[in-house]
Order: C-alpha cells, then sequence, then structure tokens
C-alpha cells in the first residue's frame, strides 16, 4: 500500500506536478467566488456539478488505487454573471466510519483493509459514491459502478442514502457511473454488471439494463449476456440502440476477492488475445440484435452516437492496453495518465460491415458534446487531453473536433492540469454553436484551482476565469443542469 511519503509532502507544494492535486480536501465550503477575471455570461444558467474522490488518504493511510477515494460532490451555481461555490462529501457507510475512527475501514477496487486476510475475507468493496452525478426526475444521484447510486438533496447537498427505485435495483444489482439521456423522450438509460445465473465454469455473466422513464421508474430492463467480465464502465446510446463495446480488459476470477487473497484491481489484465466485441440492443425490446467483433482494444468513454441509414455512428476514445490502471493503484507516484485517441465507429447493422476513422491522433479522454444533441448528428466534440509540455503527468489541454475532423488544441501552461470538460449550453438554445465549456484546472505552482469558462466555437482563451480559494483534488465527471439546485446559491 502506498504511503504518504515524498509526493505530498508541504515542500512539494508548488512543484509543477499532478500529483500535489491528489491532497485532500477535508474542508466542505460553501462562498460566492469573488476573484474573477474576465466576465461571466450572462446567457449562461445553471448548476455544474462534478463527483470525484476528495481524499484519497485517511489518517496515516492512502487508498490502493484512485478509484477508492471518498466521492465529493463540487457544485457550481451560475446565474447573472455571478457563481457560488460549495462542495460536500457524499455521507456514505464508507465516508461516515472511516472519518470517525480516521482509517480505513472498507476494501475497495484496489484496497485491502489492513489487517491481513481475516479482515478482508467475505467482504465486498465499500461504494464511494465517487465517480459520476446525474440530474433526472427530480433526484440528484451520485454514481458509482460497483453500487447503487446514492441520493443527495440538489438544494442542500444532503445525502438523503443508497437510491433503489422503490426496490428495483435490487442488492445484488450495481448501476454504472455512466448512465445516458435518450434524446427523442428524455430518459435516461443505464447498465450494470451482473449474472444470469450459475453454468457449468460459474456465473453466467451479463449487463443489466435499465430504462428509467420520465418520472423516474424503471420502465424497462433486458439482459446482454457477455462471455467474460470485463471492464465496464461507459456505453453509447444512439435513438434507436443501446451499444455496448465489450472490452478486452478481463476482471479476472472473483473469487480470490470473497476469500480475500487481493483486490479487483490486482485481477485485471488485458487480454491481447481477446477481441473487442461490440454489441448492440434495441432499446424498444431491450434485447440483442446485433453483435460486432474487432481487433483486442479496449474504450472506456464515449462521445455521441446516431443513425445514419443503416449504420450506427459511434464516437469513443479507444486504446490498445490498459496501462492506466497500473498508474490508477500507484497514483502518488504516477508519471504518466494517458488516454486513446479519438476515433469514430461505423456499424452497420444490416451488412454487418465496420469501420473506424481516427478523428484526433492527439492523447485524449473524457468525450463531451451537447447534451441537447444526443442520438442525433452533432457538429463538435470536446475531450480532455495529455500532450507533451514539460509537465505531462495528466490532462494538461483540452480540445475542440468538428464533425468534420477540424482540431483545435489548447495547452495548459507547464503545472497546470485540466479535467473533463463540460458542454453548458446558452439559454434558451439548442445549438453547438452556442454554448459554453466549463473546464476546472489544477495550479499546482499556488496549489489551488479556478474554474474556466471558454465559448464552446473558439476554446483559445478562457473568457472567464474563477479561482477558488483552496484546490480540488482531481475528480472525474461532471453533469449539467440548466437549473440553479442549490438554496445557498439563489
Amino acid at each position: 500500500m502506498t504511503t504518504l511519503d515524498d509526493p505530498t509532502r508541504s515542500d512539494r507544494i508548488g512543484a509543477p506536478t499532478m500529483h500535489t492535486g491528489l491532497l485532500n480536501l477535508d474542508d466542505e465550503h460553501s462562498y460566492w467566488l469573488e476573484a474573477i477575471e474576465g466576465t461571466v455570461p450572462a446567457d449562461l444558467e445553471g448548476t455544474f456539478v462534478r463527483n470525484g474522490p476528495g481524499r484519497q488518504t485517511i489518517g496515516d493511510m492512502s487508498y490502493g488505487h484512485w478509484f477508492d477515494g471518498c466521492g465529493m460532490l463540487s457544485v457550481f451555481s451560475i446565474a447573472d454573471g455571478k457563481v457560488h461555490f460549495a462542495n460536500r462529501y457524499v455521507r456514505t457507510p464508507k465516508y461516515v466510519r472511516e472519518t470517525a475512527e480516521q482509517k480505513i475501514c472498507y476494501r475497495g477496487f484496489g484496497t485491502q483493509i489492513p489487517g491481513g486476510l481475516l479482515k478482508n475475507i467475505g467482504r465486498l468493496p465499500g461504494n464511494p459514491a465517487n465517480t459520476n452525478t446525474v440530474v433526472h426526475a427530480g433526484k440528484l444521484l451520485a454514481l458509482y459502478e460497483g453500487g447503487r447510486p446514492f441520493e443527495v438533496d440538489p438544494a442542500t447537498l444532503e445525502t438523503v442514502g443508497e437510491y433503489t427505485y422503490e426496490g428495483a435495483l435490487t442488492k445484488r444489482m450495481v448501476m454504472s457511473a455512466h448512465g445516458h439521456f435518450h434524446g427523442p423522450t428524455g430518459d435516461w438509460v443505464n447498465f450494470g454488471a451482473g449474472s444470469m445465473g450459475l453454468g457449468l465454469k460459474g456465473p453466467k455473466m451479463c449487463f443489466n439494463i435499465f430504462r428509467v422513464d420520465g418520472a423516474g421508474r424503471i420502465a424497462a430492463t433486458g439482459q446482454l449476456p457477455v462471455a467474460h467480465f470485463p471492464f465496464a464502465h461507459d456505453f453509447a446510446l444512439s435513438g434507436k440502440y443501446a451499444i455496448f463495446f465489450v472490452n478486452s480488459i478481463d476482471m479476472g476470477s472473483f473469487g480470490p476477492v470473497l476469500l480475500g487473497t487481493r483486490s479487483i484491481s490486482e485481477g485485471v489484465n488485458f487480454d491481447e488475445s481477446l477481441p473487442m466485441q461490440i454489441a448492440i440492443v434495441d432499446l424498444d425490446t431491450m434485447s440483442e440484435v446485433s453483435r460486432f467483433e474487432t481487433d483486442p482494444g479496449a474504450i472506456v468513454h464515449f462521445g455521441n452516437a446516431f443513425e445514419d441509414g443503416d449504420e450506427i455512428v459511434v464516437d469513443a476514445m479507444h486504446s490498445d492496453n490498459f496501462e492506466a490502471n497500473e498508474a490508477l493503484g500507484d497514483i502518488f507516484n504516477s508519471v504518466r495518465l494517458r488516454g486513446g485517441e479519438f476515433r469514430r465507429y461505423r456499424l452497420n447493422v444490416a451488412t454487418g460491415a465496420m469501420s473506424y476513422e481516427v478523428m484526433s491522433p492527439t492523447n485524449s479522454e473524457f468525450p463531451t458534446f451537447n447534451q441537447h444533441k444526443a442520438g442525433v448528428r452533432h457538429d463538435v466534440t470536446y475531450s480532455a487531453c495529455s500532450v507533451e509540455n514539460g509537465a505531462d503527468s495528466f490532462f494538461n489541454a483540452i480540445q475542440r473536433v468538428t464533425y468534420d475532423g477540424d482540431v483545435q488544441l489548447n495547452t495548459l501552461e507547464p503545472g497546470f492540469f485540466g479535467s473533463e470538460p463540460l458542454f453548458a449550453p446558452a439559454k434558451h438554445s439548442d445549438s453547438d454553436a452556442d454554448g459554453y465549456i466549463l473546464e476546472v484546472v489544477y495550479n499546482a505552482h499556488e496549489h489551488n484551482s479556478s474554474l474556466l469558462i471558454f465559448r464552446a466555437t473558439d476554446i483559445s482563451e478562457p473568457v472567464a476565469t474563477l479561482k477558488l480559494r483552496h484546490h480540488l483534488p482531481h475528480q472525474f465527471h461532471g453533469f449539467w443542469s440548466d437549473r440553479v439546485l442549490l438554496d445557498a446559491a439563489r
């Protein structure tokens, strides 16, 4: 297990490295941002919610993987040219107990409870609710694919508790951190790894698929069989289909995990002999209608998808390895964190033909686009990038890629590290050209963070930079709501 040695010493603050951005933010804040360069657009109104580990250490211990830190919501409320910030931890059982005892009490994706086999045998990982958020049917949910969502009061950020959709999500079911909105209906579609019973070789793995209607009810479900236990984080959603890239990352046998002899992360393996499969699920019947097979590969995050005649067009970030897992498992000492290349796939459901083109060769992750274009042809995709600039251990650039492949790249100064960009539409508009890109940037020189606001049409310079009073630990994903949700910001 990594200890709190050199990467987080106080004398390292100011060095141009991403590692100091992993330091805890234990305090919870609520205040108006006053240090502003530029002007906050008057037609930008709503709530930008980010989720991710707020702490990587507890007491004198650090978690064994970046995925295991306790979830902390960071909320930027924007209206009338002003921005309010607040952060609050999700009060999961893991957070509450570990905060009280100041030690690791729960296993994680890559974390074992100190004390050996007897401390870990038979204990499943705790749910840190730390990966993503969604606002749907009046509920603000904190998401983590190893468990069920946690409901958070959107007006106060107080934790309500584990959310089960009135019992439709049973104790054996999990829901991924990457649900997607179905453009034509506004339904929210998600999935989770599960099983379809026992076979001769053990559990028969599947993806449980959920379609949540506008009233917040799970209106339809389906199951997609998979031949092995893949690392399943995201999928793509078009107007007619849910598209699952069953990647070549094998999670290994769950037996040693249950016996307590290893963590889940230690069993993860990129299998170069395992072709990547692409399963197409009809959203009306919630059943598989087609499957493609291609070279071994891994796709962790997807952009938009839509139909073009018999073809399904899917934007995705492709990698031919999963070296990132090793870096994430020793995050305080990782040298470099990379993503993949931005590909656009074309899948012909009539002929079975498949092709792709590389939209940008720049190392990329976290694709985002105007959600008003979900499931239909879009004009622009944005993503975080990792480029060589003398301090390239983390995402340090953002790119804007038009549908036709024109690329605009904004590389941050050395020692500044970015995050997932998020598209926020301008009020009363659904045009790709009429909106803003929100980006949280960590300044390793000063150990603080800022919210940068770019015009969606030009990301060369922000129109506003709002400096926080402190840093925000590196986080995963964000969500935009067109409403100002937090009481303190009204």
